[in-house]
């Protein structure tokens, strides 16, 4: 886990001096106080510069307090380890756990290692239930998933009227190791249907999801879907997305271009939350 500048240190450490090109511009601005203060200076070695260590305690006690286990490796979940390691628990961009909320609308029973939850009556009894995704521990089941983006949706939603058995609450994007649990010989009797918001980063996620799953993953797009956009629909959900807007344009899925069309037409984007007004 010791990254670039920790290996460029220790290298400073155990050799007294390196070039001068091998220093990014990131990395003086990190060693600034070090030149500042005279532990490290630049020399003229040859056609080009050094950077030489001048008092090599203050480099050492320097490195310790930006790496306390001395570039060792520590013991414990990603984030601990990063903490041990770099002080720094976001230096890692995910741990190697990961809880996801499902509600079941149908029964539906999930296994693991032997374990059996009925998902239909935990989510009775206390409204939804929580899976701890783990890699290579994934949860098996049959059933149609619906992969809802926001939290009020997912909620209340039955009376969004999808045809499914299970909502899964995406919150906002699909993590990776998400993605990669739909996409698992685990789950590859499962159906997929993405319930998002009308908007490009709404229809890219559906095609994130079709990318892992195939052809398994349908967009859940409302018969009326022009009407509400006419009536709800905001500018302010297509700006800055015309990247996005392009890609989404050159897709393949008829699904996704139906539903551009009506973006690009009217010129708004719709939030998912619409289809829960009575």
């Amino acid at each position: 886990m010791p990254d670039a500048f920790a290996r460029l240190l220790r290298r400073m450490m155990e050799e007294g001096s390196v070039p001068r090109s091998q220093l990014s511009d990131r990395a003086l601005k990190n060693l600034r106080s070090l030149f500042d203060g005279g532990a490290l200076s630049q020399a003229r070695s040859g056609g080009g510069l050094v950077v030489e260590v001048r008092n090599p305690e203050t480099l050492a006690a320097f490195y310790g307090k930006r790496y306390p286990s001395d570039g060792k490796d520590v013991k414990g979940p990603p984030r601990a380890r990063a903490v041990g390691m770099l002080r720094n628990a976001k230096r890692v961009g995910r741990t190697n756990m990961e809880p996801v909320l499902v509600r079941a609308i149908n029964q539906v029973v999930c296994c693991r290692n032997g374990t059996s939850v009925n998902l239909f009556e935990v989510t009775r009894q206390t409204g939804s239930a929580c899976l701890i995704l783990e890699q290579g521990q994934f949860w098996t089941m049959q059933a149609t998933i619906a992969i809802v983006e926001n939290l009020e949706c997912f909620l209340h939603f039955e009376s969004m009227h999808v045809s499914t058995d299970i909502a899964l609450y995406a919150s906002g994007r699909l993590s990776e190791l998400a993605l990669q649990w739909l996409s698992s010989p685990e789950l590859s009797d499962c159906q997929f249907v993405h319930c998002g918001d009308y908007d490009p980063v709404g229809l890219d996620e559906f095609l994130r999801l079709k990318k892992a799953v195939g052809d398994r993953a349908r967009l859940h797009i409302p018969a009326n879907l022009r009407d509400l956009v006419t009536t709800y629909g905001r500018p302010e959900l297509l700006i800055d997305s015309e990247a996005i807007l392009k890609r989404l344009r050159e897709a393949s899925d008829q699904n996704v271009h139906t539903v551009v069309q009506v973006l690009d037409e009217l010129g708004c984007g719709l939030e998912q939350e619409v289809l829960l007004i009575i």
